[in-house]
């Protein structure tokens, strides 16, 4: 008989120990921490580092002080108290959610405007070049009409470089060299209405007094 009660002593108090151990908290978020480092590199693989830094470092500073949370819950010998936990890694989750989200956001905004600025620079120097080919050229405009094409030549190369940019997706360079281009034949414009008005004075310059303002 004291044998088989001691026996059962300590069973009941190797039970005691094992609960004692394993503490009140439940069992180890493990799962939920895993599913919050997941997001976290999701946002940074979304390039939230660069189209949602604030968003990506307080989702990097929630998970990191979940982790520290998690960490000392686990190296507790007694009393784990893991729902202590569980709200900071479901914050650190949803800020790594957010800044995903905001970063496809800012990208998707950024990859339109740069589309929409290379469709307004292409539709510019359409026009200037129509206007370009329409030009009369004579003696005395011939070196301003043949400045004017490389110059316009110039801006569809910085045309055809937005295009380029918006493939590898750099979106601010893709802007920035559209709105060169749509710049550059901005004033290709205005150097075709001056060769065309220098056009016309010479024109005049070269017609006989008795001519002029014959409408011939």
């Amino acid at each position: 008989m004291m044998r088989a009660a001691e026996y059962l002593t300590l069973r009941v108090a190797g039970l005691f120990a094992v609960a004692a151990l394993v503490g009140c908290g439940g069992e180890p978020p493990q799962a939920d921490l895993d599913a919050a480092q997941a997001a976290l590199a999701a946002a940074e693989a979304a390039e939230a580092e660069k189209y949602a830094g604030s968003d990506l470092s307080a989702a990097q500073k929630a998970f990191a002080d979940a982790k520290t949370a998690f960490d000392a819950e686990a190296e507790k010998m007694l009393f784990k108290d893991w729902e202590s936990v569980v709200p900071q890694i479901a914050d650190a989750k949803s800020k790594a959610d957010m800044a995903r989200s905001s970063a496809e956001a800012a990208k998707a905004a950024a990859m339109a405007a740069a589309e929409s600025a290379i469709a307004d620079a292409s539709m510019v120097i359409q026009g200037v070049r129509a206007s370009l080919e329409a030009a009369p050229a004579g003696k005395g405009t011939e070196g301003d009409i043949e400045q004017l094409r490389a110059d316009l030549d110039a801006a569809d190369a910085d045309l055809s470089a937005a295009r380029a940019a918006v493939s590898s997706e750099d979106f601010e360079m893709a802007t920035s060299k559209a709105g060169s281009a749509k710049m550059a034949a901005e004033a290709v414009s205005e150097g075709v209405d001056a060769a065309v008005a220098r056009y016309h004075q010479l024109v005049e310059e070269r017609t006989p007094w008795y001519e002029r303002g014959m409408g011939g």
